[in-house]
């Protein structure tokens, strides 16, 4: 008995403190990313083959903006044809907003622009926070970037001409934000979200399963990795639901998954695309999966069945005149 009680003493103490150390390893692993360099991106970005060689030479806009949360974020515009760039016949001018994902930068999202910049439309990204030139503390998973996204979209509207349209596109971790922006401005006309998460908690969820944690721990540690993020942090991983936000707009939108993603499953957009059919019938919700592609690479696998499937979702969701 005496040993039972000496072995509870210590056990117990003991197995507390590997539960809170896996719950910290969590929350490092989601919030601590590594964020590749701007020098590394432009080679690459390059060397894809989805980007003009001389894109990086263009007249691009360069800005700095206040974020809502008081850290700076660096803006790089384009104008397109019809603002500042000429008219642009038979078509009106255009706005497309672009997100990149985590541990990327503006840079990483060249290659969904030349899309778009081939028509005409003025395109606009920025180095999310703690990214690139921008300021501010760690990724959060589109908490805080969805208000910096409205702060980069009211400075592009007042900028550039949009009677065309205004899209916002993102990638990952930028998709999840540009869809947890999508109900905070009536001002946006149709969202793009490529290998989006359903939500930032589902997505850690999903981590520790491939971990094989059993589902009573994977419970026990997604709580204690959100009580680290929201302590240190200054929000819950929670928080950050596109899901949620998707259901609270009805504005187009356009899921995009890689069918190998084993990053982001493929069936979290398959669900948000499910789940908002079923509660907004009359929204329209579009959803590509493309085969052979892993997380983040639909354009690079298939560029003209995804250039084919963006025309034709915006020739539905925008005004005649505005197309891709």
């Amino acid at each position: 008995m005496d040993s039972l009680l000496v072995y509870a003493i210590v056990g117990i103490p003991l197995l507390a403190a590997l539960l809170v150390l896996l719950g910290w390893i969590c929350y490092r692993g989601m919030i601590h990313y590594r964020i590749r360099g701007e020098d590394f991106l432009r080679r690459e970005s390059i060397e894809s083959g989805l980007v003009a060689p001389g894109i990086h030479e263009l007249p691009w806009v360069e800005e700095e903006l206040l974020s809502p949360s008081g850290y700076t974020l660096q803006i790089h515009a384009l104008a397109g044809e019809g603002a500042g760039g000429g008219p642009s016949p038979g078509r009106l001018p255009r706005l497309a907003l672009f997100h990149h994902g985590i541990g990327e930068g503006w840079i990483s999202m060249l290659r969904y622009m030349e899309l778009f910049r081939a028509e005409g439309w003025t395109v606009v990204a920025f180095d999310s926070r703690g990214h690139g030139e921008s300021g501010g503390g760690r990724p959060s998973y589109g908490f805080y970037e969805k208000a910096d996204l409205k702060a980069v979209a009211d400075w592009s509207l007042a900028r550039f001409p949009h009677e065309g349209g205004f899209v916002a596109l993102g990638e990952s971790m930028g998709a999840a934000s540009v869809l947890q922006y999508a109900p905070l401005d009536p001002r946006l006309d149709a969202v793009i979200a490529d290998c989006a998460y359903s939500s930032a908690m589902a997505e850690l969820d999903y981590r520790l399963k491939a971990a094989m944690l059993p589902r009573p721990l994977r419970a026990l540690e997604l709580a204690i990795a959100d009580v680290f993020c929201s302590r240190l942090e200054g929000f819950s991983l929670r928080d950050a639901d596109p899901l949620r936000s998707i259901l609270e707009t009805s504005l187009p939108i356009f899921f995009i998954h890689g069918l190998e993603d084993r990053y982001v499953p493929w069936r979290m957009s398959v669900v948000m695309a499910e789940t908002r059919r079923r509660r907004l019938p009359k929204a329209v919700t579009e959803l590509l999966l493309v085969p052979g592609a892993r997380h983040a690479s639909c354009i690079a696998v298939d560029r003209e069945r995804y250039a084919e499937a963006v025309k034709a979702f915006l020739e539905e969701a925008l005004p005649a005149t505005a197309g891709i």
